[in-house]
């Protein structure tokens, strides 16, 4: 089974959320350059998904081979009622469906967890860090009605992961959605799922511990701030994602600052990038085999200049928007 680093990293990121309580929609913002996503989307690809129901889905075609993509986003509202029934047609046909990456844990990984987690006797989170990022982690924590003194043990980059799922749990979103409702409707049609590649536990955990301590306090200050601008866009990406509107979905996506900060890219754009390679060669492996496959990846990872898309045309695939 074949590893893709930055599709694991994903995949172990993912939050476990409450339901939505607010699915009025908002209206698109702007959001401040530092927290939008960072590459122009390619805007044929709007205009063209645009007029069908539903969230915007792609066909990928070599040969008798065909992978169907369903686009996500980052952060969404969790348990969103969003129109099913294309994905559902395709889902009917598909001879398997592609879910994230699965940890291989082992007793080391559990080791260095635990090593992971705590600051020490004599220590705590709040002299780890810089003053302002401590204030700013607790008065967070306090806005979402969360207790800071919780996270008082943990180490930052433990705690800020955590905050993180705290808050999202609060406000009844998710970082696991489309995938997890889409994992829903293949058990219904008993579609085989096959998860894409492995990666080890005990490798993402060890570089966590390692990381050096400006690295680890910037760290903090890009989860923070993708909080903050998640909590405030999530609805309106959400509606966005649910009608293929590319153009919203962009304008009220966080950027990968969190997750490039732990994968230690030297930019957002450098693990999108990693992320576009492991996704293309995700696609190039399901092609090589007969029949139909579904899955789902990041729409910045999809659209952006020289992306997934991009690349497999220039490969000689066949990618178009299905007529169903």
């Amino acid at each position: 089974m074949r590893t893709f680093p930055v599709l694991a990293l994903l995949a172990t990121l993912s939050a476990v959320p409450a339901f939505a309580q607010d699915t009025t929609p908002a209206p698109a913002q702007s959001p401040p350059a530092a927290n939008a996503t960072p590459d122009d989307w390619n805007t044929t690809e709007i205009t063209i998904v645009a007029k069908f129901k539903g969230p915007a889905l792609w066909r990928i075609k070599k040969g008798d081979s065909e992978v169907y993509i369903v686009g996500g986003v980052p952060v969404m509202l969790r348990h969103f009622d969003w129109d099913r029934e294309r994905i559902g047609r395709i889902m009917d046909q598909a001879n398997v469906f592609l879910i994230g990456p699965k940890a291989k844990a082992g007793p080391l990984a559990l080791v260095e967890w635990t090593m992971l987690k705590g600051t020490g006797p004599f220590s705590n989170l709040y002299s780890q860090l810089p003053l302002d990022t401590a204030n700013r982690f607790k008065a967070l924590a306090i806005a979402n009605g969360i207790d800071p003194k919780i996270y008082a043990k943990d180490t930052p980059v433990l705690a800020v992961m955590k905050l993180r799922e705290a808050v999202y749990d609060k406000h009844g979103l998710s970082t696991s959605d489309p995938e997890k409702m889409l994992v829903f409707m293949a058990r219904d049609r008993k579609t085989p799922m096959k998860p894409i590649g492995s990666y080890s536990a005990a490798s993402l955990i060890g570089k966590v511990g390692a990381m050096p301590k400006a690295a680890r306090n910037q760290c903090v200050e890009d989860t923070l701030n993708e909080i903050d601008f998640a909590v405030g866009h999530a609805v309106a990406a959400t509606h966005a994602w649910a009608t293929a509107d590319l153009a919203g979905a962009r304008a009220n996506s966080p950027n990968s600052a969190t997750l490039a900060c732990i994968e230690g890219a030297d930019s957002t754009r450098g693990l999108l990038d990693q992320a576009t390679n492991d996704a293309v060669k995700a696609i190039d492996e399901a092609l090589s085999k007969p029949g139909k496959t579904v899955v789902t990846f990041p729409l910045a990872v999809l659209l952006r200049s020289n992306g997934a898309l991009d690349q497999l045309r220039a490969q000689g695939a066949e990618v178009s928007v299905p007529e169903m």
